[in-house]
């Protein structure tokens, strides 16, 4: 097994993979595939953070990607963040650790290169294994309704967080305003 940004044609093929590995997911609108088609074209888009595992047979098994965001305090303050979504795996190799695999060779690129944090929408059974917290301990809030325990957050550095508040602003792909 290998993780390496995406290539064109790596890219391509995740598109299945995201959309398979949604298909049966309790909380999916069934457009996790066109997003990460949108944030691809964005401005904000980093190929770096565009991530697959690819098998031993060179098929892409997973995907996930980080996303440029941002907590923007009432005042207009801002501090740049990551998004972790999605994080995608074939159904038939899942639980066998490549979306752990996955999230954390992310983890890795993004602890160097100076936002502050990562921030995702999950479980947080799953998500919490990473160190991932409720972002209301953070006074982070989300631009949507969501239940507390389901939008987390996780520093990328110690203090990392420390006086930053507000709420999220996602990348516009995610067409949420």
């Amino acid at each position: 097994m290998q993780i390496t940004p995406v290539t064109p044609d790596t890219a391509q093929k995740s598109l299945a993979v995201i959309t398979a590995a949604f298909a049966q997911a309790a909380h999916s609108d069934g457009n996790e595939a066109q997003l990460v088609q949108k944030l691809r074209a964005g401005e904000t888009y980093r190929p770096e953070y565009d991530v697959v595992a690819v098998n031993d047979d060179q098929a892409v098994v997973g995907h996930a990607m980080l996303s440029k965001a941002q907590v923007v305090a009432e005042s207009g303050q801002a501090w740049p963040v990551w998004v972790l979504a999605p994080v995608s795996v074939l159904p038939a190799d899942q639980n066998k650790g490549l979306g752990t695999a996955l999230i954390m060779y992310l983890e890795a690129m993004a602890f160097g290169d100076g936002l502050r944090a990562i921030a995702v929408l999950g479980d947080p059974g799953y998500y919490g294994r990473f160190g991932f917290i409720p972002a209301s301990q953070y006074k982070i809030t989300a631009p949507f309704t969501v239940a507390d325990e389901n939008f987390m957050i996780k520093p990328l550095m110690e203090g990392a967080l420390t006086d930053v508040h507000g709420r999220l602003h996602y990348d516009p792909a995610f067409g949420i305003h």
